[in-house]
């Protein structure tokens, strides 16, 4: 059931009987993936830079490398690997110009001499910017959440047992339900407007023929009126002509009034559960009948295969 390798020194390890605990988390587009597990050894000694290869009924679950390890007086050594995303996490001064989100992670891969594995087309090409001192990791989120406001597309950034991927949420869509009837033993639920909620939109950029800001206000009135007005500001670049601009301002009213909604689940697990991925989620108590997307994940698998999850509403 549980294949699990090591390498260390150039030498590999099965150690599936020597792991006492396996933990698997990942997060939408919030850095990389985490593997965290525990084992009893007297003789092997996982160092840092090691690599770890994890299959669980099968499948691949998590190709890395190990970042931190420690031991007790029981000799229980507890290490923690991180996928390849982990690297990028390094500052740098990027240039973008006529890219997308894939030609961006291609120079990143290349950059840091990562392994490429599917990388959907974009097409939507970013504004001319100079990205100084940011993480690459920053610079293709940013540039995911620029598609999404300006495409309607949404995309996300992650390694797949050691290949970096890029992948349109739509692609990773699961045959599965979760709920009332099927997997699901708990769930926690909460409704708010405190956070990320925004009924006025207002955007400002600089008009170099008249030397003034151009100002773009949308809003909800009957939002305000329920709730209060709620404002989100942003400064844009030059390269925004004024239908640009408007088109973000109504883009950004469609996606931030409304109410937050976040539900948690506690269920038996399934394999194919990933951030980023979708099932359709039925609770009865919470009037809940629809398609979820996966915020972040955590994986627990011995004794028994469960997940703790946090979707998107």
């Amino acid at each position: 059931m549980i294949e699990f390798l090591v390498e260390v020194n150039g030498q590999i390890y099965e150690i599936s009987e020597l792991v006492k605990s396996v933990s698997y988390s990942d997060k939408l587009n919030d850095g990389c993936s985490k593997l965290e597990f525990s084992y009893i050894d007297d003789d092997l000694r996982i160092q840092n830079g090691s690599v770890v290869r994890f299959r669980y009924d099968e499948a691949n679950i998590f190709y890395g490398y190990v970042f931190k390890h420690d031991q007790n007086k029981q000799k229980e050594i507890t290490v923690t690997a991180y996928d390849q995303l982990r690297y990028c996490k390094a500052k740098d001064t990027i240039v973008v110009k006529n890219d997308t989100i894939d030609t961006l992670v291609r120079k990143m891969c290349n950059y840091f001499g990562l392994r490429v594995g599917t990388l959907t087309n974009t097409g939507y090409k970013l504004p001319v910017s100079v990205q100084d001192d940011k993480t690459w990791l920053d610079i293709i989120y940013n540039a995911i959440s620029d598609t999404l406001m300006n495409t309607g597309r949404w995309y996300c950034l992650r390694d797949e047992f050691g290949s970096i991927a890029i992948r349109e949420l739509q692609e990773l869509q699961l045959d599965l339900v979760m709920g009332d009837e099927s997997l699901t033993y708990d769930f926690e639920y909460e409704k708010s407007v405190d956070d990320n909620f925004y009924n006025q939109i207002k955007i400002v950029s600089d008009n170099e023929t008249t030397g003034k800001r151009d100002v773009y206000i949308t809003r909800d009135s009957g939002s305000i009126a329920k709730y209060g007005l709620l404002q989100y500001f942003e400064v844009l670049d030059k390269n925004y002509n004024p239908a640009q601009a408007k088109a973000k301002a109504d883009a950004l009213l469609r996606l931030y009034n409304r109410e937050v909604e976040t539900l948690e689940l506690s269920c038996l697990g399934d394999v194919r559960v990933r951030a980023g991925t979708s099932f359709f989620g039925q609770i009865e108590d919470i009037d809940l009948d629809r398609r979820l997307i996966v915020r972040s994940v955590t994986h627990k698998f011995i004794p028994v295969h469960t997940m703790s999850l946090e979707v998107m509403l």
